[in-house]
């Protein structure tokens, strides 16, 4: 059986070798026999060093081109998959914390006690009839306003279309006036 396998495989890689002419063979045949054993030797060192840049200009120097851009592209690449990340992440947390949006006199109250436990105090927050609100912050700290703003979009769901925000000569703080337009808009 194994006399079998060997002819099938034999037969197979005969298949594999490349077919050169017969007259192709005698000529190289008689170009070889007709060198002197110095000249083989010769001849044999060139083909093989011819071998060997080939070899190396067809395919090691691509690949190794190739690896030093893919390395020099991957901090950029992890970057923007811990950024696409991040974002799925933020987007799983909004999703989940879909309640049904304020609106009025309710909406103005939660900010009001938002603002407080960050510390502010709005000099006006008044709701407008398109799910709006108006709202101005004198000498705020900058750092709780950020925050505050963060925490009215996560929870909230309220968006910043308007803002002016003025430096007011101390450490950080600030007069804000800005507009917060809520998620459904022109709804009901």
């Amino acid at each position: 059986m194994k006399h079998g396998n060997q002819t099938a495989l034999t037969a197979r890689l005969a298949r594999l070798k490349p077919r050169i002419p017969e007259r192709w063979r005698e000529q190289f045949g008689a170009f070889w026999n007709a060198r002197n054993p110095r000249e083989q030797a010769i001849l044999g060192g060139g083909a093989v060093v011819l071998v060997l840049v080939f070899g190396y200009l067809l395919l090691w120097e691509p690949a190794s081109i190739e690896r030093t851009r893919l390395a020099r592209n991957l901090p950029a690449l992890r970057a923007d998959l811990a950024e696409m990340e991040t974002l799925a992440q933020e987007a799983r947390g909004l999703s989940a914390n879909r309640g049904p949006s304020l609106r009025g006199d309710a909406l103005t109250q939660a900010l009001q006690d938002s603002l407080g436990q960050h510390g502010l105090k709005a000099t006006r927050l008044m709701a407008t009839a398109d799910n709006a609100v108006q709202l101005q912050l004198d000498k705020a700290p900058f750092g709780s306003v950020a925050g505050w703003l963060q925490d009215v979009r996560l929870q909230q769901r309220l968006k910043v279309t308007d803002a002016r925000i003025s430096y007011v000569g101390a450490t950080a703080l600030v007069n804000v006036t800005a507009t917060l337009q809520g998620p459904d808009a022109g709804g009901h």
